[in-house]
C-alpha cells in the first residue's frame, strides 16, 4: 500500500512538468496570443508564417499570413 501511495505521489509531482513540456510548441494557427503581441509575426514549428490579429470578438489569435 505504501508503494502505491509513493508511486501516486511521484506521478502527481511529474504531471505539471510533463504538461508544460507538451504545451511548449510555440504559436500555432488559431491559437491565442497576448494582446500586446497584436500586429507581430512569428513562425510555427513547420515554418509557416503567422501573424497575431484580433478576431471579430476582440480576442487575439495567430492567423496564417
Amino acid at each position: 500500500m505504501r508503494t502505491l501511495a509513493a508511486a501516486l505521489a511521484l506521478a502527481l509531482l511529474a504531471v505539471p512538468a510533463w504538461a508544460r513540456a507538451r504545451n511548449s510548441k510555440g504559436p500555432r494557427a488559431g491559437g491565442y496570443c497576448s494582446k500586446n503581441a497584436v500586429g507581430t509575426t512569428s513562425t510555427d514549428k513547420k515554418g509557416v508564417s503567422l501573424e497575431c490579429k484580433a478576431d471579430r470578438n476582440g480576442k487575439a489569435r495567430w492567423v496564417r499570413k
